[in-house]
């Protein structure tokens, strides 16, 4: 037995890799990257800024359901499209544009109903984004219309594969029927899954819906790493997302065995979010959830997106400390032995150890 620990100046690794196994795998330069969040939900402003912020770390982000808007995606090299039920704008020469895409099979807060736009929020640029008329509410069926059968999506990803030369295709699905929902994904031929888990939030589900579904976030992760070994779909890459806000939430992530990590929250309060809960009003005071002109200029995006890399790269750089920490030369080696809990509930739905005593636990050996 040695003692692990790197030096601060041995050099760690945090590149992600999203469909190893793709012809056109897409890279980042950390494990984290925005989540799905549409136009219309926020802002043009904080898309924007969500985009260029990333871009500044070198990371991606997700379109959301709400369709492409151009700004966004010229501002972000690493773009991941989202196609949900209504297919809001979706044209297939969009997909030229962006270097990774995934079907939403669900979503942690609302699985099983669709998401509402209200007809308030459905104006200008966002209308002519999801191709449907100004002041209509813009509402998701709880499923696809034409894709239903494992047979369906595998047929449509290759048919994104084909034209796009082969970028990764992906399956987001909520932390419900974990392993069963996997299997689906994986029968589809997916390159990545997106998992969300209870921790998710929405503006945009019943109360009903949001607060009483899924399950919680690191349960589902542990779950879903140990189904996908038990598959031996060692090139499936696994993000989750739901309520992982801090460094330390993403290093416990990647250590229950996530790939990456889809921020949202965190990456809203980095560009200004001030938590005011009062996103489906229409009346956000910074800006990040509102369409009204005189709201949406409080939000400067070359202030907003400097902040959200800020907070992507110090974070990026606190994971490379634990990983020193560790032993580690990247932050994909870590590993759920890094990890202990003194909850006992927390050991039984994780499978981490349980860091209190145990008269059965025997002595360990140096050698």
């Amino acid at each position: 037995y040695q003692r692990r620990e790197h030096g601060e100046d041995n050099p760690v690794s945090t590149e992600l890799g999203n469909g190893p196994a793709a012809k056109r795998p897409l890279r980042m330069k950390i494990p984290l990257f925005v989540s799905d969040m549409s136009f219309g939900s926020l802002s043009e402003e904080a898309k924007v800024s969500l985009a260029m912020g990333a871009e500044l770390a070198g990371t991606g982000i997700c379109s959301g359901e709400g369709g492409m808007l151009p700004e966004e995606n010229a501002a972000n090299s690493r773009y991941l499209y989202e196609l949900a039920s209504a297919q809001f704008g979706y044209e297939e020469q969009l997909l030229q544009k962006v270097s990774a895409f995934h079907f939403k099979g669900g979503q942690g807060a609302k699985t099983g109903t669709g998401g509402h736009l209200p007809g308030n929020k459905n104006t200008g640029k966002i209308s002519e984004v999801r191709k449907i008329p100004a002041g209509q509410p813009a509402i998701s069926p709880p499923t696809f219309k034409d894709l239903h059968t494992v047979e369906d999506f595998k047929k449509f990803g290759d048919h994104v594969r084909e034209i796009t030369g082969g970028i990764p295709i992906g399956y987001k699905i909520s932390a419900q029927h974990v392993e069963r929902d996997i299997d689906f994904a994986v029968e589809a031929g997916c390159d990545y899954i997106i998992l969300d888990g209870r921790g998710g939030g929405t503006g945009a589900a019943p109360l009903l819906f949001r607060d009483n579904i899924s399950v919680p976030t690191i349960p589902a992760l542990a779950r879903a790493r140990h189904y996908l070994d038990q598959k031996k779909a060692t090139n499936v890459t696994l993000i989750i997302t739901g309520g992982l806000r801090t460094p330390a939430d993403f290093v416990k992530a990647l250590c229950l065995g996530a790939d990456g990590v889809a921020i949202s929250n965190s990456a809203l309060q980095a560009i200004g979010c001030v938590g005011a809960r009062m996103c489906n009003t229409n009346m956000c005071p910074s800006g990040v959830a509102t369409q009204l002109p005189e709201l949406r200029k409080k939000l400067k995006t070359d202030v907003a997106s400097k902040r959200l890399e800020n907070f992507l790269t110090s974070s990026a750089e606190l994971m490379k400390i634990m990983a020193r920490a560790c032993g580690y030369t990247s932050t994909s080696q870590f590993q759920k032995s890094d990890l202990t809990t003194w909850k006992e509930e927390i050991s039984k739905l994780t499978g981490i150890e349980y860091g209190g005593f145990d008269p059965k636990r025997g002595p360990w050996s140096l050698s």
